[in-house]
């Protein structure tokens, strides 16, 4: 036990250390960048640096760990994403307090106000890579790690601990599996015996928990009964550090909830938040899309030139068209992209589906083929790199889509695949990007694209299309999941 409190322990002192490291460099060179922009505009007053008397300034680190420890980033462990949102809220506040500061304190001739504000991105750039890389080490050196203990169904259990132990910043080492009743041994035994160790039966986890000295315990059982699911983790509770339940709720609006407690009765309540419908939200977003945009015009659109020049020496036929799609609120738009198809297409998709059984049923199932007839060599490798839909950009700035949504789609596909969650999908502008596009694209069933898309609309926030579009770049880059 103390051996493990003197790791806990040392690993929070490496998480200060990294942090502190990030932020002097973050601040070092907000100051060189000041001076620099001091001698090259004659708007910005010149700040030399030489007023700056570092030893009085013992409050700026002191306050930098204060916020980062009230935003809970010494105590809680979440994903890298979550953090990163974390680690923004935490700079956005020290940046408000140190203007408060040296407003109050009257502290201008020794710090630069400019300075400051320029010390934000670097430090949210700088303690992100630190922690990131930062933590992957402390963890390969058995720092800040938790053995995990997965304890319900075998599907389940798999599924959650591949995605567990995919996030590397967690730091959680898989320590075995104990399946919730003999039918889902008998599973785990005949099909993931190498992926899931079974660590003992349920009647003996107790001495599990103890023997292996588990820190956390995820209950991963879908099908259990609400009452035996908080027998077990009271159960669980007593020989643990944390327990990781998995919500009832498979959709809904858990990300932009609030928790309710009812101390009288000991009853909770959920109140979820259908952000999109706010007016305030739905300004933030258009603005977020409009400024992105506008700021990426000039790098986009001499790439659009060459690709618009490509197409339409590669093949007959313009470099434009449009597709008709259902919009906000069921109003139908055009949708621009580049052409990727022969003019002929239509007849050559009629003459394969009529000849190939197999072309035909991958057809139904996806609306899509792998291998279709119709995209031209430059059409595909426009589809597998998604440059195809740069023109949609246009759509944007018209307002008629967002940068991140769901994929707009044509007024039959919209009644046959989305049926009862239509009216969802009409609630917001379709988008470039989506939920559908970082999970793996066509290679994702057309029922999981409903469900992400609902999921999206339910749970939207700035910060996830922020996280979308990051991850859109990856996905793209990989060419993962496009044809």
């Amino acid at each position: 036990m103390r051996a493990n409190a003197f790791r806990r322990l040392l690993y929070s002192f490496a998480l200060v250390a990294l942090d502190v490291s990030a932020y002097t460099l973050a601040f070092f060179l907000a100051v060189k960048v000041r001076i620099i922009l001091g001698q090259a505009f004659e708007a910005v007053p010149d700040f030399s640096g030489d007023a700056m008397r570092f030893d009085e300034l013992y409050f700026m680190p002191g306050l930098f760990l204060l916020t980062f420890y009230y935003e809970g980033l010494y105590r809680r462990r979440t994903p890298f994403i979550d953090e990163l949102r974390d680690i923004a809220k935490a700079i956005a506040l020290l940046t408000i307090l140190l203007f408060a500061l040296i407003s109050v304190g009257k502290l201008a001739h020794i710090v630069s106000r400019l300075t400051i504000v320029m010390m934000a991105p670097f430090a949210l750039l700088f303690v992100a890579a630190f922690r990131y890389w930062g933590k992957i080490l402390l963890h390969r050196l058995g720092l800040g790690c938790e053995k995990l203990l997965i304890i319900g169904d075998c599907v389940a259990a798999l599924k959650f601990k591949n995605e567990l132990l995919a996030e590397k910043t967690l730091g959680y080492q898989f320590a075995g599996y104990v399946p919730i009743d003999a039918k889902q041994k008998k599973l785990a035994e005949k099909t993931a015996a190498r992926e899931l160790p079974i660590a003992g039966s349920i009647s003996h986890l107790t001495e599990i928990l103890q023997q292996k000295k588990i820190e956390c315990a995820l209950v991963a059982a879908p099908g259990l009964s609400r009452e035996k699911t908080s027998e077990l983790a009271d159960r669980i509770h007593r020989y643990v550090q944390h327990v990781l339940l998995i919500p009832e709720m498979r959709s809904g609006a858990l990300l932009n909830s609030e928790l309710y407690h009812l101390f009288v009765n000991q009853l909770f309540l959920i109140k979820m938040r259908n952000s999109l419908r706010e007016d305030t939200a739905r300004f933030s977003k258009l603005v977020f899309d409009y400024t992105l945009v506008i700021l990426s015009l000039p790098f986009i659109i001499p790439i659009l030139g060459i690709i618009a020049l490509l197409v339409r020496f590669s093949s007959p036929g313009s470099a434009l068209y449009t597709q008709l799609r259902v919009g906000h609120h069921g109003k139908p738009i055009r949708v621009y992209k580049f052409r990727s198809m022969y003019r002929d297409a239509d007849a050559r998709l009629k003459d394969l589906l009529a000849g190939d059984a197999a072309a035909r049923a991958e057809w139904k199932k996806h609306l899509k083929l792998k291998n279709d007839p119709r995209v031209t060599k430059l059409g595909n490798l426009l589809r597998k790199t998604s440059l195809d839909e740069l023109p949609q950009l246009i759509n944007v700035l018209k307002g008629e889509m967002s940068l991140v949504g769901p994929r707009p789609v044509p007024e039959q596909e919209l009644n046959e695949r989305y049926r009862d969650k239509s009216d969802y999908y009409k609630l917001v502008r379709p988008g470039m990007t989506g939920l559908w596009q970082i999970s793996g694209r066509s290679d994702v069933r057309y029922e999981q694209r409903v469900d992400m898309d609902t999921w999206y609309i339910f749970n939207w926030s700035l910060y996830i299309d922020f996280v979308i579009l990051y991850k859109t770049l990856g996905v793209v880059l990989k060419k993962r999941g496009a044809y």
